[in-house]
């Protein structure tokens, strides 16, 4: 079975404007939780052992959002492929709604966790790229996240050095 780890944490939302004077509005990438500003969140799944990645950008952390993910995953990986997923313990995680197939195993982390999440030390490199800008609108920050992530996508042992612990090697697959 493979595994892949799961996290959403990279919120893009509106920054206020400096100083008040009504100039245009910018943007920054931003960590936090939903706040009732726009945001897009960008979601991701990696699988440690061999540097498989998966990302999406969509609009918040709602069910039918993280529904839209594990679809786009489900197809991502095949209707043959057994997949464990591994999440954080966010709501629409854990939602009685999620319609996910049986292929796909979905099982949380403890909370409060972060250490056990290798996709916390890829997010550290993304935020290298993405901090201390400021951007003109929502467009021009997913134009940078899709920039600094595609590095990754295309090369899956950046993914695997930086995100296999040495603990995962002793889990079964």
């Amino acid at each position: 079975m493979k595994r892949f780890i799961f996290r959403m944490r990279c919120a893009l939302e509106r920054a206020p404007s400096w100083g008040g004077d009504g100039r245009q509005k910018r943007f920054a990438p931003r960590e936090s939780k939903s706040s009732g500003m726009n945001t897009d969140i960008c979601q991701q799944l990696l699988n440690p052992r061999s540097g498989e990645l998966f990302a999406l950008i969509l609009p918040d952390m709602t069910v039918e959002s993280f529904q839209v993910f594990v679809d786009e995953f489900a197809s991502f990986v095949g209707e043959q492929t057994a997949v464990r997923l591994i999440t954080d313990g966010a709501a629409a995680h854990r939602s009685t709604r999620l319609k996910v197939r049986e292929e796909l195993l979905i099982e949380h982390l403890p909370a409060y966790s972060p250490e056990l999440n290798p996709v916390e030390r890829l997010f550290k490199e993304l935020r290298k790229e993405l901090k201390n800008r400021v951007f003109e609108s929502l467009e021009a920050i997913e134009e940078a996240v899709i920039k600094a992530i595609e590095p990754f996508l295309k090369d899956g042992s950046r993914v695997k050095k930086l995100t296999f612990y040495g603990w995962l090697d002793t889990t079964p697959t």
